[in-house]
C-alpha cells in the first residue's frame, strides 16, 4: 500500500476561512506542535509508568522509549482494565484536549465556542499484534450526535513510520455514511474503501495533532517494530450549538461499571476547574445513545 504525506496546515492556522475550506476539501487538518511538547511528554511518562507497574516495560531500558518484551495485551482484556482505569485518573490525560491551541482550531472550524467531549480515549498498542490493529472505519458509527463532530488523534511522543500511527484516506468523507462489517481490532468494525483515494500519514512528533471529520475513513498503520509500544490519544469536539450523544458525556469504557465512572476517576483531581468542566458554563445538548452489536471503539 502506497502512503503519501499529509498537507500541513500550520501556514493557515490564523486564517479561519482557509481552515474551513481545506477541511471541506480534504476531510482533515494536520498541524505540527499544536500541543505543548512538554505536556505531551509528561503524559507519555505518566502512561509508561503505569505500563511499567503492570510489568509491560522491559527491565533495564529507558522508560520513555516504551520498550516491551511482554506478550500483547488487548484493549478490554482483564489485565488491561486496571491500567486503563489508572490512566483515566490522570488529570493530564483529560486536560490536554482543552489546550487553547486545539480549541482555537476548533473554534475556527465551527465559527463558535468549541466543546470538547468529556470522553477521552487512550491507546496503548503493542508490537507483534498487527492482525488486530484498528481497521479502516468512520468515527460516525461510534460517536453519533452531530454529523459535524471533529475527531482529534495525537501521538504521545514521536511515532516514526516503522512504529505506525494513524493513516487517513484523503477525501473519503465525501462518500457519506458507509455500511460497516465486522473486523478484528478496536471497534470491531470496518468499511470498504475507495481504491482511487490516497492514503496519507507521516512521521509524527510529540505535539502534533490530526483533526478529521466523522465520515473521514482512517485506521492504524502496522507497528513494524518488535519491541516498541505506541501511545496515542483520541479526543472529539463539536461547536457549542451542536449535540452529542449522552454516552459521550461518560468516560471511555463506562459500560464496564463503577471503576469507569466519573465518581471514581476524578475523585482526587486537584484541578477543580477540570473536574466536570461541562457542568459549568454553556450547556451542550445531548441526544440518546446508540447500542452497538459489538464492543464500542
Amino acid at each position: 500500500m502506497q502512503i503519501e504525506h499529509f498537507t500541513e496546515s500550520n501556514d493557515i492556522i490564523d486564517n479561519p476561512p482557509a481552515i474551513r475550506a481545506r477541511l471541506r476539501k480534504d476531510g482533515y487538518l494536520f498541524f505540527r506542535e499544536i500541543f505543548p511538547e512538554e505536556d505531551v511528554l509528561t503524559l507519555r511518562r505518566q502512561t509508561l509508568e503505569l505500563c511499567d507497574e503492570a510489568g509491560w516495560i522491559k527491565t533495564n531500558t529507558n522508560l520513555m522509549d516504551g520498550i516491551t518484551d511482554h506478550e500483547p495485551i488487548l484493549e478490554g482484556q482483564a489485565p488491561w482494565q486496571p491500567v486503563y482505569e489508572k490512566l483515566n485518573k490522570l488529570e493530564a490525560f483529560h486536560r490536554l484536549k482543552l489546550h487553547p491551541g486545539a480549541l482555537g482550531v476548533m473554534e475556527s472550524v465551527f465559527e463558535e465556542e468549541a466543546f470538547a467531549l468529556p470522553r477521552s480515549i487512550a491507546r496503548i498498542a503493542f508490537p507483534r499484534d498487527n492482525d488486530r490493529i484498528t481497521q479502516p472505519h468512520q468515527d460516525w458509527y461510534y460517536v453519533r450526535g452531530s454529523l459535524e463532530t471533529i475527531s482529534c488523534w495525537a501521538p504521545l511522543g514521536d511515532i516514526p513510520e516503522e512504529v505506525g500511527g494513524l493513516m487517513l484516506l484523503e477525501g473519503s468523507h465525501k462518500a457519506g455514511i458507509l455500511p460497516t462489517r465486522a473486523a478484528q481490532g478496536p471497534g470491531g468494525n470496518t468499511v470498504d474503501v475507495d481504491p482511487d483515494l490516497r492514503w496519507l500519514a507521516t512521521d509524527y512528533r510529540a505535539g502534533d495533532a490530526l483533526f478529521f471529520k466523522s465520515l473521514t475513513i482512517h485506521g492504524a498503520r502496522p507497528n513494524q517494530t518488535y519491541d516498541r509500544l505506541r501511545l496515542s490519544v483520541d479526543y472529539r469536539y463539536v461547536g457549542i450549538s451542536h449535540s452529542v450523544t449522552a454516552d459521550w458525556m461518560l468516560p471511555h469504557f463506562s459500560w464496564l461499571g463503577d471503576n469507569f465512572s466519573w465518581e471514581n476517576l476524578d475523585r482526587d483531581w486537584k484541578d477543580q476547574s477540570l473536574r466536570r468542566y461541562w457542568e459549568h458554563g454553556p450547556k451542550i445538548k445531548t441526544v440518546p445513545g446508540y447500542r452497538f452489536s459489538v464492543r464500542e471503539e
